[in-house]
């Protein structure tokens, strides 16, 4: 999580979901941030509802109430997300490398929920999710910076480029057919947002939204 305070109208707080550039962003905004949490561990992917009910509270305590910031998170394209965690794990340091799995093992086993294999836990409609409805006030797609990097050059007030960090070579993903099917099923919250990100590669105004379907109950994405 990233705290951007830049003063009235420009605040905003980044919520770093896996595997949609958050490493690089946390780089570049960094030297302009109020605040980065990364530690203790498992604080840098803080998702909506952690955030709700204990730092959104903190803040205010500091003099930052909730309705002086934007709550910001990216969002990938629901496929593309799991893939993205299949090539990062099939790095050659990865604890729970995914070297000897195709993407078709790798989602049949996400897809099972099987808690032994290196895939990634819960989903990333839930991250933005908390008491029910959408906790995030703007949402951009990763793959669509000249959207989302304009953004944030625009509230730190200087031109901000952005490295590509974190990539892989492992292999294209291919599926079969039904198993894409099924994920896509899977991914049916997932979908519900990325929809309204297509158009034009940011939802404003998110905050509040119900999602049909909801995600279901689990663990955020790590």
């Amino acid at each position: 999580m990233t705290f951007l305070g830049l003063g009235p109208g420009r605040d905003f707080v980044l919520l770093a979901l896996p595997k949609t550039a958050s490493t690089s962003l946390e780089r570049t905004l960094a030297p302009y941030a109020t605040e980065v949490v990364g530690s203790p561990p498992g604080q840098k992917h803080l998702p909506a509802r952690g955030f709700v009910h204990t730092k959104a509270h903190e803040l205010a305590e500091r003099g930052h109430p909730r309705e002086s910031y934007e709550l910001v998170s990216m969002f990938r394209e629901p496929v593309a997300w799991l893939e993205s965690w299949w090539r990062y794990r099939a790095r050659e340091d990865s604890r729970r490398s995914t070297a000897d799995l195709t993407f078709e093992q790798f989602t049949r086993l996400y897809l099972a929920g099987d808690e032994d294999a290196p895939v990634p836990r819960g989903r990333p409609a839930r991250f933005l999710h908390a008491q029910g409805v959408v906790a995030v006030d703007r949402v951009f797609a990763v793959d669509r910076p000249d959207v989302w990097q304009a953004w944030f050059s625009r509230r730190v007030g200087a031109p901000l480029q952005f490295e590509r960090r974190n990539a892989s070579a492992a292999g294209p993903g291919d599926l079969e057919e039904a198993t894409r099917e099924a994920l896509v099923a899977h991914f049916a919250p997932e979908y519900a947002v990325w929809r309204r990100l297509e158009a034009t590669g940011e939802w404003a105004g998110a905050r509040g939204t119900r999602l049909d379907p909801e995600p279901d109950a689990g663990a955020e994405p790590q």
